[in-house]
């Protein structure tokens, strides 16, 4: 009886070891695959903070045209916007990416509240002409994920617009 118990308890072990090191191995790579994300994001938000900053010096000393547009460049022109216009809407639109960035990957609950929100908020500054102007005049300094993504948005809200106002222009007079 006691030999079976040892045989039994020595299957016992070996088949913990055959299960435990795969999983602890899982385990481990797992936990410092989130410590790299997590670290990456740290500094893609400090980053961010600093690109944000220098865009506010920008903006509070327009005349050392620090900005990365100059109000000479074709875009600028074609767009009607000033530069400090610009900048002010570039501070926008980086805020936008961030919470692009953050909230896609998130889980479901996260990313059913927090990301809807910040869809909805880029959906409303979408509709706006000025924005898409400097949308159009900036998009390629950011996240290729997140410009298809605005793209997207700002096409869905000029066809909106665009039915809106030919529903208008259908309606008769009173």
């Amino acid at each position: 009886m006691l030999s079976e118990m040892k045989d039994v308890l020595e299957a016992l072990s070996y088949l913990a070891t055959i299960i435990g090191i795969p999983v602890a191995i899982g385990v481990f790579w797992y936990e410092k695959r989130k410590e790299r994300i997590a670290g990456e994001l740290e500094t893609y938000m400090r980053s961010n903070d600093k690109y944000i900053g220098y865009l506010t010096l920008c903006l509070q000393h327009p005349q050392l045209m620090g900005f990365d547009i100059s109000p000479d460049e074709e875009d600028v022109k074609t767009s009607g916007l000033s530069v400090e216009q610009l900048t002010l809407f570039t501070i926008l639109i980086s805020t936008m990416e961030t919470g692009f960035l953050l909230y896609r990957t998130q889980g479901s609950a996260i990313k059913e509240s927090q990301y809807k929100g910040w869809h909805e908020y880029m959906s409303y500054w979408a509709s706006r002409d000025a924005f898409r102007k400097a949308w159009r005049a900036v998009s390629s300094q950011f996240d290729s994920e997140f410009e298809s993504a605005m793209n997207e948005i700002i096409g869905t809200a000029q066809q909106r617009l665009q039915r809106t106002a030919l529903h208008a222009a259908a309606e008769p007079e009173r």
